[in-house]
């Protein structure tokens, strides 16, 4: 089930009541933000990792996502957004120490192009992502390095004009879940399987990680975007904001 809520700012003055049983989604609009009003908000190493980004736009991106959602973990929590630390796995899955009503607290968080996606949640390990469509990738070559036999197989039996569409939610689909796991591209993106087709909009992605079933859910599509978030939790409420 999906609900809608109200747009982000909301949650920089009020508390996000967070619960095992809901996961709440952020979608972020990079040009209606300024990074100069985050960037006192990170820490000295997030700041050089910003730094490091491949472009300003990266840069950008990375500061704004950050510092929004040490905006809404602070309220939640009852501190200042400074005091919210962002730590970050050997896989550079970020978490914070801090636990709500002695749970952990999940989240993720993924970008591209104008827009970016934060996911939070309890005790529900969670991953999500956003991909803007590149008409001019390579499917082929892309699809023979990530994907499995059945989903190259499943591509390749699509209409050529069906296949970039059906490649792209898989592409969605595949890293919402090794973001979830946090091993990320070291779990190795052709081990597993994902549907390549709407119909399937939740199922189970991966059933032998961590004893745990998984389950994939398509969140919205938008201006050649294509949009998914995976969780270890399927009876689950998702509330988008936006």
């Amino acid at each position: 089930m999906k609900n809608r809520i109200n747009e982000i700012a909301h949650f920089y003055n009020n508390k996000l009541t967070l619960s095992t049983d809901r996961i709440y989604v952020f979608l972020i609009n990079f040009n209606l933000f300024d990074s100069n009003d985050f960037i006192e908000l990170l820490s000295n190493n997030e700041i050089e990792r910003a730094g490091k980004m491949k472009s300003s736009e990266k840069e950008h991106q990375f500061i704004i996502a950050r510092g929004i959602i040490k905006k809404i973990l602070a309220n939640t929590l009852e501190k200042e957004p400074y005091q919210i630390e962002l730590l970050y796995n050997q896989h550079g899955k970020p978490f914070i120490n801090e636990k709500y009503n002695n749970y952990a607290i999940e989240f993720n968080i993924s970008h591209s192009g104008l827009y970016g996606l934060i996911a939070i949640t309890l005790d529900n390990k969670v991953g999500i992502d956003i991909q803007k469509i590149k008409p001019e990738i390579d499917i082929e070559a892309l699809s023979n390095r990530f994907f499995s036999d059945d989903e190259r197989n499943e591509l390749l039996k699509l209409a050529k004009n069906k296949q970039q569409d059906a490649f792209y939610l898989g592409w969605v689909r595949k890293e919402s879940f090794i973001k979830a796991t946090g091993l990320g591209v070291s779990y190795g993106l052709n081990r597993f399987s994902v549907p390549l087709n709407k119909k399937e909009s939740a199922n189970v992605v991966v059933s032998n990680f961590e004893n745990k079933k998984w389950h994939c859910f398509d969140l919205m599509e938008f201006s050649n975007y294509k949009t998914a978030l995976t969780t270890c939790a399927n009876n689950i409420d998702i509330f988008i904001s936006q």
